[in-house]
């Protein structure tokens, strides 16, 4: 949004210079055959919070603060917010600085003389508009003792003015003429229109984000059922695992061994009691010591090696 907002500026105004990356930058603009700059400060809260407008040298304008030089009363200031154009405000300054040149704070002034003369007396004509004030009254009327005519009520006549107090459809008029009210309708034109174009673009959008949407449900589903795959497949590998370690190895081949063992004494039991013969208790007997033997020396092999991968740290 920041980025998007310095952008603008460069867009809408000329002579953008990048003091400060992100921070400061300065733009010049023609003053009455005088260049002036503009200096703009984006703080860390910017777009969030207003910019800093400061002109350079200070100027006597309604708009801007005699001492500070800060740009505090331009309407596009006043009515910031964050979906305001960075570079839009600055150039409603600038134009407004190029189409009604301002004086330099530090300009001299006329005779002390002329200067009460023209405070005391404005020059009247007959249909009674007041005369242009000279440079010298229109310091004075700048300066802080006085109120700023920013509604321009100072070249009404008489007439004009009690028009507006009776005429409600007279003094609507007026007031969407003034400049300030036409910027600020404006910036309100351009809000509206930035808001249409949003939610045309967000209805555009609309088909491929459900589409995106479906698309991630399908997935989540997707990934439960191989998530439940795996715990199923992993407790099976976890008996098997505890089928084939060699602890369970061995206990079977001690439970083999002994089973052996076991049959070859009761082949002996039965040919003692004249259960079988001499050949057939021969035959199973040697069978069965066969079997104890080779079940023998598997247990005693595995121990061996049990026995070497536990010296081993293993």
């Amino acid at each position: 949004m920041r980025k998007r907002q310095i952008d603008t500026l460069k867009i809408f105004n000329h002579n953008v210079q990048e003091v400060k990356e992100n921070e400061e930058y300065l733009v010049n603009f023609n003053c009455g055959g005088r260049e002036i700059a503009i200096n703009i400060l984006l703080g860390g809260g910017f777009p969030n919070e207003k910019p800093k407008l400061i002109v350079s040298p200070i100027l006597r304008h309604p708009w801007v603060n005699g001492t500070t030089g800060e740009i505090d009363n331009a309407p596009g200031i006043l009515n910031y917010t964050i979906h305001s154009d960075l570079g839009r405000i600055v150039q409603a300054v600038g134009r407004e600085f190029e189409k009604h040149p301002p004086k330099f704070v530090n300009e001299p002034t006329s005779t002390p003389q002329h200067h009460s003369q023209q405070h005391h007396a404005p020059p009247s004509n007959r249909n009674g508009n007041v005369q242009e004030f000279g440079s010298d009254s229109r310091s004075a009327l700048m300066s802080p003792s006085h109120e700023t005519d920013q509604f321009g009520l100072r070249n009404l006549t008489t007439d004009e003015l009690s028009r507006l107090n009776a005429d409600e459809d007279y003094l609507e008029e007026f007031i969407t003429k003034l400049p300030f009210v036409q910027h600020q309708n404006d910036e309100m034109d351009q809000l509206l229109a930035g808001i249409e174009s949003l939610a045309v673009e967000n209805l555009a959008r609309k088909e491929t984000v459900e589409e995106r949407k479906a698309k991630v449900e399908s997935l989540a589903l997707e990934f439960k059922e191989l998530g439940q795959q795996w715990e199923t497949m992993n407790q099976r590998y976890q008996r098997k695992a505890e089928d084939f370690s060699p602890q369970h190895i061995k206990e079977l081949l001690q439970i083999a061994v002994s089973t052996a063992d076991g049959k070859s004494d009761d082949e002996a039991q039965r040919f003692l009691a004249g259960q079988s013969d001499v050949g057939t208790f021969l035959q199973n007997f040697i069978e069965s010591r066969k079997l104890y033997t080779m079940r023998k020396a598997k247990e005693e092999r595995l121990v061996q090696q049990l026995t070497a991968l536990e010296r081993a740290a293993f």
